[in-house]
Parts: structure tokens; sequence; C-alpha cells
């Protein structure tokens, strides 16, 4: 515990106070210093960073987080919220991912949350949050990190779809194929519905190549892929397992007309300037209502296409055993 100081000696007391008033102008002047290095870091770096009161309250902020938010500086922030300057649902998101950090004194770390930029483009950023607390350790405020990784994010998501998906029809890839697959029989096995499984093959397509070229061969699968999906319902399957080879697989009630064959029909009319006649398309369809796997379904399927391929029958073959 600090002592009294005993100033009743009147020659003591200049000294003394002639060194508190150092002391004082040395933490002002220090204090002052911290100050200026604070600000001069919010005015240069491009990351959005703030500091809030225990109330959510904006204290100190960058000036890119300012001119985003169309203030001049970061002064006219002081004292609003996040409700004060963002949309209701971005400012409620940040409301509720900061409410930990500032009630029970806990960090969020490279959380992604989104905000709109001046022109209005959606936006993601990776925000990160820490608790500010006092000498008693209670929390009085945080200090945000938020950094633009909408680029990044871009690229992280088209490499995944490019992972899933075939890159000239957009359709799904024979990898997404199998794995979807599964989930979708899974469901239907759940709810006791029939699948069917129509696998398609565009047998002259090599004609095609040769004759016309692969730019026009190109054009055709582009087309022909177009022209499955919108035949098919929201619920289905499309994939493209490679070369000239497409696959539905769709998930029904046993009861009322086929779905299968019904898209057969809707298949055989006009796709923009062609159709599944003119490339002589040879369809095969399997069925189950009990043994749901997809290697069986797509084998049975495939026996029967290339059954219909053989005979080049306009209708389509279906498999005979596909419940076996």
């Amino acid at each position: 515990m600090n002592e009294l100081k005993d100033w009743s000696t009147p020659e003591q007391l200049p000294a003394e106070l002639d060194k508190l008033s150092g002391d004082l102008i040395s933490f002002l002047h220090e204090a002052a210093r911290c100050q200026k290095t604070l600000e001069t870091l919010l005015a240069v770096t491009d990351d959005f960073i703030y500091i809030k009161d225990i109330n959510h309250k904006f204290l100190y902020a960058s000036d890119a987080f300012a001119q985003l938010t169309n203030h001049l500086t970061w002064r006219e922030l002081v004292g609003k919220d996040d409700f004060d300057i963002f949309p209701a649902d971005h400012a409620s998101v940040y409301y509720t991912h900061e409410r930990p950090v500032l009630e029970e004194g806990k960090s969020l770390t490279q959380h992604e949350e989104p905000y709109y930029d001046k022109q209005g483009n959606l936006r993601w950023v990776t925000s990160t949050k820490n608790p500010v607390f006092d000498e008693n350790n209670n929390v009085i405020g945080l200090i945000g990190i938020s950094k633009d990784i909408t680029d990044l994010k871009q690229q992280r998501e088209q490499i995944n779809y490019l992972a899933s998906h075939d890159d000239l029809t957009g359709l799904h890839n024979r990898r997404a194929f199998f794995e979807l697959g599964e989930l979708l029989l899974s469901n239907a096995a759940r709810e006791q519905k029939q699948v069917s499984l129509i696998y398609l093959d565009l047998d002259k397509f090599k004609d095609i190549n040769d004759t016309k070229g692969h730019a026009f061969g190109d054009q055709v699968l582009k087309t022909f892929a177009e022209h499955i999906y919108r035949c098919g319902r929201e619920s289905d399957l499309v994939a493209r397992l490679g070369g000239d080879e497409f696959v539905l697989l769709m998930a029904s009630d046993t009861r009322g007309p086929d779905p299968a064959l019904n898209l057969v029909e809707r298949l055989q009319q006009p796709a923009g300037s062609m159709n599944i006649q003119t490339c002589e398309c040879s369809v095969g369809i399997s069925y189950t209502c009990s043994h749901y796997n997809l290697q069986t379904l797509l084998h049975q399927a495939d026996i029967a296409m290339y059954q219909a391929k053989k005979t080049r029958q306009d209708t389509p073959c279906i498999a005979e055993d596909a419940d076996a």
C-alpha cells in the first residue's frame, strides 16, 4: 500500500509538485502518442477495424469502415450501433454474433459475415472479435477486425463447383452423381418411393464430331444437356457421366402415370435446333421399389440402353430384372 506523502515541510512541497506535474505531462504525452498511433493505423488500413462499448456502440473505427458506411470520418460513427448504419437483417447477424463476446467474454474467430458495398453488391468478410476487459476483468467492449474475402470465397465456390459439375454442360459430373444419388436413394427408401434411372446415349455422336467438327459437337452436347434438365423436375438428379452419356435419377410415387416414360416423351420433343431423333438417342430405364442400390440400377439401365441401341428401337428399353 502506498504511503501518504508528508508535505508538512514547506520546502518539500514544490519538489513533489514538480515531480507529479512531470509525471502527468509524460503520461499525457504517451497517451497522445498512443492515440495518434491508433488513429494512423485506422487511417491507413484497408481492413474494417472497429472498437465498440458494452452496448454495441462504436467508439473508434478505421477510415475504410467509415467510408463503407457512408461516413466522412470515424468520428461520425461514435455513439451509433449496427442498426443505425446497416440493413436490419445484417445488423441482426452482427448483433447475434457479438453477444457472446460482450456478455460472456468469448472471442469470435474467423467467422464469415455478409455486407453490402457502396454499389449494393453482396460481399463477405471474415471477422475476428475479441472482448476488452477493465482492470477488474469485466468486459467493457470489443475490438473487431473484418477482412474482405469475397474474391477468395468466390474462388473457393468455383473450385467446389468445378469439382462436382461437368465444365461443358454444367450438369453434375460422375462423382457428384454417385454422391447425390446415394442421398436420393436413401430418402426414397425411407419414404418407400419408387426410383427410376434413365440412361441416355447419343448413338451417332462420333459421326457428328467427324463430319461437323468438335465445336458443333460440343454445342450438341450442351443443347441436349439443357433439354434433359428442362424436361426433368427440380427434385431429379441429372448428370453427364462422360462423353455422350447422360443419366437422370428420379424418385416418385408408384401410383399414377410412369414419370420416367413421361419424361422420355418430353425429351422426344424438339430441343432448339436439334432433337433426340436426329441424334438417334438410345434410352434404357431401370426401376426399384425395394433394392435401393445405385450401382445395380445404373448397371441395369446401361444394359437396357445398349439393348435399345442394338435393336435400334425408338422407344426406351426397360430393364426386366430391375428389382431382382
